[in-house]
């Protein structure tokens, strides 16, 4: 008989099975015995958190021979073809391979006939996101109108992908990362009904491997198992994940704390030469790191550091973390990081942030406000454009035609009598456009309309004289 793998094996064949999605498994659980199971769903999440699983689960509750129910017998036809994938009523689309209209249109069609064999006819699609807009767009109206006894899942690792008209006639469910003891009892349960030998520590090890993902965390075991001759090991299991080992770290975080920036350039050196992982070496410092920062500051000290190091473990986490940042888009990882530990040795020109509040910045010159405040000149044209566009243009226009002084201390605006009351009813608005207090002045303007009356008197009668007509008048 093949070997079955235990991803395969352990998979949850029943919601009390299932790892770290009790929120998500109550509610459908729920829903399934209240009778208000939705005719489409969304499951959402990164891979290998059961997303398909569930969606398994709940075509075996609808279609198991006993009744529908939220605990499905498992034992009956219909449940060992649902967990076989042959059930005739469940549909697994990969979407990735059939993401076109026409695959969609197939599925369509095929919606409006009756179940074969169970109650209802389960659709699952994965990597739903994978779909064309044409496809999305034949999916909607069966999502919009769906025949009864109809469900659909679409499981997705990218839920902003997923159009807002699909997601608004599904109900969407996130699924989160279970934690590391989650995983490690999952780990342990499949171990204990193998009867295999283990170290807690192994477990440790490949929890935190796993980054969350439970197929990922079973699928290492059986790796784990192999490579430790039928045994989980510490040692066998740090040697298959490319652990460092402990004595390199603390030689490291000693240097660290030493500041011997040739040692740590060194061991960096010696660890890519001899085959490690460095990404995995650098992401083990960065936690250790992070981890002594934070009991520093609790006040607890560690192996390695004390309290007067916190200050060189904040500049050292900001550095590394960046570090890491970068290394993601380099071949040459190891560049990044030496290069991330020679930048340590600028620390000793750092100053303490207390001490620039108390002395100010080291050999510097006061800065005065007065020398850096430069005014700037005052545009009376441009101030004038800005109130006729708040107080209109008669007040431009008045301002344009009146004389404007500029004083020590203010200005005045000298106007004839017959405007100067139109302009204090608006002083509000002059004043905000200028720098200084503005003083109304009235001034009696003379008149030259006698001798212009005189003129105008002698042009007349030569224009009758003559017959003619005024093209310019220009006075003396």
């Amino acid at each position: 008989m093949a070997y079955e793998s235990f991803a395969r094996k352990y998979r949850p064949k029943n919601f009390e099975e299932v790892v770290g999605q009790e929120a998500v498994v109550k509610t459908l659980s729920n829903a399934i015995k209240l009778d208000r199971l939705s005719h489409a769903y969304i499951f959402a999440g990164s891979r290998g958190l059961g997303k398909t699983t569930i969606a398994r689960i709940i075509t075996k509750c609808l279609n198991c021979e006993k009744g529908i129910t939220d605990k499905p017998c498992g034992e009956c036809e219909n449940c060992r073809e649902i967990e076989k994938g042959s059930f005739p009523d469940m549909y697994e689309i990969d979407a990735a391979s059939n993401r076109g209209i026409d695959d969609i249109r197939s599925l369509r069609d095929n919606v409006s006939y009756a179940p074969i064999k169970g109650r209802y006819k389960v659709y699952i699609i994965d990597e739903a996101h994978m779909l064309t807009r044409e496809a999305f767009n034949a999916l909607l109206k069966t999502l919009e109108e769906p025949p009864p006894n109809n469900v659909f899942i679409l499981a997705t690792t990218e839920l902003h992908k997923i159009p807002d008209t699909i997601r608004s006639r599904c109900q969407t469910f996130i699924f989160k990362p279970p934690s590391k003891s989650q995983i490690k009892e999952y780990l342990k349960r499949i171990l204990e009904k193998e009867g295999i030998q283990y170290d807690e520590e192994a477990l440790d090890l490949i929890s935190k491997a796993s980054e969350g993902g439970v197929r990922d965390a079973a699928s290492i075991l059986d790796q784990a198992v192999i490579y430790g001759s039928g045994e989980v090991k510490k040692e066998t299991t740090q040697e298959l994940l490319g652990v460092i080992p402990e004595e390199i770290l603390k030689g490291f975080l000693k240097n660290l704390k030493e500041k011997n920036l040739k040692e740590l350039v060194k061991t960096i050196e010696r660890l890519d030469r001899e085959g490690y992982d460095l990404t995995v070496f650098w992401n083990q410092i960065t936690e250790r790191i992070h981890k002594d920062l934070v009991s520093l500051v609790v006040g607890e000290n560690t192996e390695i550091f004390e309290k007067e190091d916190t200050e060189l473990l904040i500049y050292a986490n900001d550095i590394f973390k960046k570090a890491s940042l970068e290394a993601r888009s380099f071949n040459d990882k190891k560049d990044i990081y030496q290069l991330a530990v020679l930048k340590l040795r600028f620390i000793k020109n750092l100053v303490p942030l207390k001490e620039i509040l108390e002395k100010g910045l080291p050999d510097s010159k006061p800065i005065k406000k007065e020398e850096e405040k430069k005014e700037e000149a005052f545009d009376l044209q441009k101030a004038i454009l800005k109130i006729g566009r708040e107080a209109g243009g008669i007040i431009s226009g008045a301002l344009k035609n009146a004389n404007i002084k500029e004083n020590a201390d203010s200005f005045t605006i000298m106007v004839d009598k017959t405007v100067s009351d139109l302009l204090n009813d608006r002083l509000d608005v002059i004043q905000k456009y200028f720098p200084k207090p503005v003083i109304i002045e009235e001034i009696e303007i003379k008149s030259d309309r006698k001798k212009h009356k005189k003129r105008d008197e002698s042009v007349e009668k030569v224009l009758e004289l003559f017959e003619g007509k005024l093209i310019k008048y220009e006075e003396e």
